[in-house]
């Protein structure tokens, strides 16, 4: 039975307008998402499944539980139409979605799907899993940020079947062992939770930073990566701001995506958590090894520290690569038992391969060895932007420092990057980010009518929306086409 969305718009836009890409900012201030609302066709009512989502304060305009009546629909429910499969990490899958021109909605959205297991089975309506989950959702539909994936809504779906249970039960001239099915309650074959999110992805910052490679100094690409820095120091300094309190747990390459204006977006909050003040986690909880703290690693007490240790391991992998060496090259040096840095210069720089086991905790004694050998093989080539990478290697080994308390603070990272937004003309520096340092507001206003503006594009002039995809189209393409190529490697959120 198919279902509709209800949807309203204020504004008098046309329906291409509606559909077209839009900056996150745009798209935040302009309050875009909330002209998504689900309908009531095929909504589960049962007190048993909507306790859970009442308790997480999910708005049901915004969360719907499906039922089907038994039935195995577990694909992307209507509106959401499939245009192409992002990622895959075996149980989340990414799609870009739209809906039929006849919605009202047409925006592009991102869409995860997550197969939900507890204890590698399906949770029940009242479980544990569920119930963190849908806090977990809760969290996400508030944070507003130019540079952090925006929540526009989330649905469940489940298949259930009758459990059927088989017992002797001898009857009058039929054999003992005869066996009689009883139907006697019922069990969830899948359930799903699934979260539509803007931006849809370009690429993640793994592929974007593998075309950096390849690509001469005077290419976007390489003079858009000079700014991230910045921009997800920010991101990551409204997380941690105090009346957020947010730590994301997971800070790697494949959780920052390129939106469709080469923007940096931080994504997948699945492993986020809040945190008071001075309240630090303990025991086993879900990472990504290579990007992990000691801490972590060792699970030992530890704090939203963690996360300048992970973003400090990204920033290596980002200078690495514009100082002219692969991601591999800092493995690959990294794991080296004794560095050299007297024979730095005879060292190859094309990376040979990724050991799986590869974790930057492991190898912090060779850190400032490795950084000695990347200022040795600075490419003069490369000229004035040589020396504002180089500028930034100290405050990066600050940040994977081992011990917690000497690792600056997220707001204190900004600072120290930010010259790196004048190595280029274009983009130039970041007006949210600017802006946000200057105020404290996420979202400032770009204007005096309040109108949307795009204040850097890939020619590093303002535009409206429309006019800086126009603009993007040759970079979008560029992207699309190496996510083919690394299509089934990355898991975009």
């Amino acid at each position: 039975m198919p279902s509709t969305v209800s949807t309203s718009f204020e504004s008098s836009e046309s329906q291409s307008s509606q559909s077209a890409p839009i900056p996150l900012h745009d798209f935040l201030s302009t309050h875009d998402d909330q002209h998504f609302v689900w309908d009531d066709a095929d909504r589960e009512t049962s007190p048993e499944w909507l306790t859970a989502v009442d308790a997480a304060g999910l708005n049901a305009k915004k969360h719907k539980v499906f039922n089907h009546g038994g039935k195995a629909y577990l694909t992307p429910p209507d509106p959401f139409v499939q245009i192409k499969e992002l990622g895959d990490s075996g149980s989340t899958i990414v799609y870009k979605v739209t809906a039929p021109e006849t919605s009202a909605y047409r925006r592009a959205l991102a869409l995860k799907v997550i197969v939900c297991k507890e204890s590698s089975r399906p949770p029940g309506p009242d479980s544990k899993a569920r119930s963190d989950a849908l806090k977990e959702v809760k969290t996400m539909s508030e944070l507003r940020h130019p540079h952090i994936v925006a929540y526009v809504a989330s649905f469940e779906d489940c298949c259930i079947q009758p459990r059927e249970i088989r017992q002797r039960a001898p009857r009058p001239r039929q054999r003992p062992h005869n066996m009689v099915a009883f139907r006697v309650n019922q069990r969830i074959k899948k359930h799903i939770l699934g979260i539509a999110m803007y931006p849809p992805a370009q690429c993640n910052l793994r592929v974007f930073m593998e075309e950096v490679c390849q690509a001469p100094e005077d290419v976007w690409e390489r003079q858009h990566l000079y700014t991230y820095f910045g921009c997800l120091s920010q991101a990551v300094a409204y997380l941690h701001r105090q009346s957020i309190q947010i730590r994301h747990k997971d800070i790697k390459p494949d959780n920052i995506v390129i939106d469709e204006f080469g923007l940096p977006v931080l994504t997948d909050f699945g492993l986020s958590r809040h945190f008071e003040t001075g309240k630090a986690s303990e025991g086993p909880t879900p990472k990504t090894l290579k990007y992990a703290g000691p801490e972590a690693i060792y699970e030992a007490p530890r704090d939203h520290h963690s996360d300048i240790f992970s973003l400090g391991c990204v920033f290596l992998e980002m200078a690495t690569v514009l100082l002219g060496h692969p991601t591999e090259f800092a493995e690959e040096q990294l794991s080296i038992n004794t560095l050299d840095s007297a024979d730095a210069r005879s060292i190859s720089s094309s990376g040979t391969g990724t050991n799986t086991e590869f974790k930057y905790c492991d190898v912090l004694r060779n850190l400032d060895a490795y950084l000695d050998i990347l200022t040795l093989l600075a490419h003069p080539a490369l000229g004035a932007s040589v020396k504002g990478v180089l500028a930034v290697l100290p405050h990066i080994r600050r940040m994977m420092d081992p011990v917690q308390t000497r690792r600056p603070d997220a707001d204190q990272l900004y600072p120290l990057f930010r010259h790196l937004y004048d190595i280029h003309d274009k983009p130039g520096p970041c007006f949210n980010c600017e802006e946000e340092r200057r105020t404290g507001n996420a979202l400032p206003s770009r204007s005096g009518n309040g109108s949307p503006t795009l204040s850097r594009g890939v020619d590093g002039v303002g535009s409206n929306g429309s006019q800086g995809l126009a603009r993007r189209s040759t970079a979008a393409s560029t992207m699309s086409t190496a996510m083919s190529m690394v299509a089934g490697r990355n898991s975009l959120s």
